[in-house]
């Protein structure tokens, strides 16, 4: 016996409704990507490492000639092994540049460091852009830098130098930071938010936006609550059914408070 579709409402789930996390899934799968993990709700995703390099002194030279260079650290006692993208960075009043990589001594191998880095491809929904920004990501095994630019550099420098890089890195490193994948990529033009959908169904009725963030009336509800973290995405074909459906749910509630 074939499994029950899953659904949310009257929305088939995967074909009518989808989670964030499976717009990002979907935009690593186009670009032949696998899926790794979620950084948190809400916050994107990275996927599985694609290439993992070894810095040997080729590499810490192609890193160096690019402005990634070692910096002595005398307050390690050389345990570590630091480099530092001393190109400029973005302006951030509120916290230190994160420009940094630190590599910790290989136990029991003397003096020798764990330069190890593994490329990864991060990935978030970008409404305004209408699809999901692939942005790469450079990771030692111990601290990593953090910003923007320091992990393009660093991934776009490694990957010049490497002729067997995979293609999805290639494309990256040819890109100002960032590659989208747009709705209309992945056979989903015209998909909106279930809360940019209620806006244009309340029309801007104070009443309804206020059944709708008590949870009571619509199903599926509209806007994000404790227990819904996960905002619901509508393909375009399933638009007017989510309209008929919360129209319906509102004449019942209506007809529910007639004495």
């Amino acid at each position: 016996m074939e499994n029950e579709p899953v659904t949310l409402g009257p929305l088939s789930i995967g074909q009518e409704a989808f989670g964030e996390s499976d717009l990002l899934r979907r935009a690593m799968e186009f670009k032949g990507l696998e899926f790794g993990y979620l950084h948190s709700e809400r916050s994107g995703a990275s996927s599985q490492p694609i290439k993992e390099y070894t810095l040997d002194d080729k590499l810490l030279a192609v890193l160096a000639s690019q402005g990634i260079k070692q910096q002595a650290r005398p307050d390690c006692r050389g345990e570590i092994f630091t480099l530092v993208d001393k190109n400029p960075q973005e302006k951030n009043l509120d916290f230190a540049p994160s420009n940094f990589w630190n590599f910790e001594l290989v136990e029991g191998q003397g003096r020798k460091f764990d330069l190890r880095v593994s490329l990864q491809v991060s990935c978030y929904i970008h409404l305004k852009k209408r699809g999901i920004v692939l942005r790469p990501v450079a990771s030692g095994c111990y601290v990593s830098a953090s910003d923007r630019l320091p992990n393009w550099r660093m991934f776009k420098a490694l990957v010049e130098s490497d002729e067997s890089a995979p293609s999805i890195a290639k494309e990256l490193a040819l890109s100002d930071g960032e590659v989208l994948v747009t709705w209309t990529d992945l056979d989903l033009g015209g998909i909106r938010t279930s809360s940019d959908l209620f806006a244009e169904f309340s029309n801007g009725r104070r009443t309804i936006g206020q059944l709708a963030s008590l949870n009571i009336v619509f199903d599926p509800p509209p806007y994000l609550t404790l227990w819904q973290r996960n905002q619901w995405f509508i393909t375009e074909p399933a638009q007017s059914k989510l309209f008929q459906v919360w129209r319906q749910q509102l004449d019942d509630y209506r007809s529910s408070l007639i004495v």
